[in-house]
């Protein structure tokens, strides 16, 4: 495969036929796209005229060029890629997982394309490249919804362990076609931890996990994790059902209540009891070859090591914010916060970056996981006499 050399396109009113040995407009293609806005007036012109001419190659290749061209006096057809449109989440050593930042649109249409790094170097914002070259199958699309904005998460499978891969989405409408800047990823070359998604309970979690010792497939891991979480958050239940939520004489907070403490300690139970894996290459993993809180289930333990992403830190911030000052949560000091992960580099779980921190939430003085289900015990004990 010779080298991407860009194409030239040759524009002019005037000549019929434009190019290098006749009048017109020069333009280079930039990694294999271009844009290009003619100032006409009414009547002065009969036409546009476009050339399209490939480099000079050696004798001995034989091939064909692809290419779209597009015209409206209303605007792009193929409009300039969107920079912060797309963003690259997650992956296992056989799935990706892609995500769009939020949009107003509740139904856009989507089309995807993936194709290993190296068929698209040096054309890589040419969606012709992408169509020509990769797959636009196994894939799948899940659209969610959170404060009137919604955002579509893209599911590639059936890819190569431990391989480059370069991708792009289109969004069609009316006004054309909108490319994302195309995201590129490295699948894993291990397979110690698989995506998982669908949780009945932790709907939230929608990222690669450590296997265990006798659940290794994705609908395995999916509800033993998702149980094990649930099993926690019911004990914690047992106390804020204790606390007179209803009252509005002992309302504990102007803007927060029981429903919103529920939600944080879910958000958070789910991101300590369910591990995201972090890429093998990441500076901002950390080694781990068991779980952060003790399991009765040994069959949830973890069987190997695996790069974990550590919860955000601002999980146990909202934790505190939101449910009673009498429960006694307490986030980590300034000297052990270091194990939390800071935004755009931890487990943002219910924390959706689009819409723009691994340590316990201390009770009192105590820095184990364990403690917050034992603490919770013994206040259903005292305000149960």
């Amino acid at each position: 495969m010779p080298p991407a050399n860009q194409l030239e396109v040759w524009i002019s009113t005037e000549s019929k036929n434009p190019g290098p040995d006749s009048y017109g407009h020069k333009y280079t293609l930039e990694e294999g796209f271009l844009n290009v806005t003619i100032p006409i007036s009414k009547g002065d012109y009969d036409g546009v005229y476009v050339g399209v001419y490939a480099p000079k190659l050696s004798d001995n290749y034989l091939n064909d060029y692809y290419f779209e061209i597009g015209a409206s006096s209303k605007g792009f057809v193929h409009q300039s890629p969107i920079e912060n449109g797309l963003f690259f989440d997650d992956t296992d050593n056989n799935n990706a997982l892609l995500r769009t930042f939020s949009t107003s649109i509740e139904q856009p249409l989507y089309y995807t394309y993936f194709v290993e790094s190296t068929r698209v170097n040096g054309i890589s914002m040419s969606t012709c490249a992408y169509k020509e070259n990769g797959w636009s199958t196994n894939v799948t699309y899940t659209r969610s919804e959170k404060y009137g904005k919604y955002q579509t998460s893209i599911f590639l499978n059936n890819l190569k362990s431990g391989t480059k891969y370069s991708a792009l989405v289109t969004e069609e409408s009316t006004d054309g076609i909108k490319t994302f800047t195309p995201v590129n990823f490295q699948t894993q070359s291990q397979s110690n931890c698989v995506i998982i998604k669908n949780l009945e309970f932790c709907d939230g979690v929608f990222y690669s996990v450590p296997k265990t010792v006798s659940k290794n497939t994705e609908a395995e891991l999916a509800i033993g994790y998702d149980n094990l979480a649930k099993s926690y958050f019911n004990n914690f239940t047992l106390t804020i059902d204790q606390y007179p939520c209803n009252d509005t004489e002992s309302k504990y907070s102007l803007i927060r209540n029981c429903n919103d403490c529920k939600e944080a300690y879910k958000n958070w139970i789910c991101a300590i009891t369910i591990p995201r894996c972090a890429s093998e290459d990441s500076n901002n993993g950390k080694l781990r070859d068991r779980p952060r809180i003790k399991i009765s289930d040994q069959s949830m333990n973890i069987n190997q090591p695996f790069m974990e992403l550590a919860p955000c830190v601002d999980l146990c911030y909202n934790l505190t914010r939101s449910c009673p000052a009498s429960f006694g949560f307490r986030c980590p000091d300034s000297k052990i916060i270091s194990t939390y992960g800071d935004a755009g580099s931890c487990n943002s779980l219910g924390m959706d970056v689009s819409f723009k921190s691994n340590a316990a939430i201390r009770i009192r003085s105590s820095s184990q996981w364990i403690i917050l289900i034992i603490i919770f015990e013994f206040i259903i004990l005292i305000m149960g006499i």
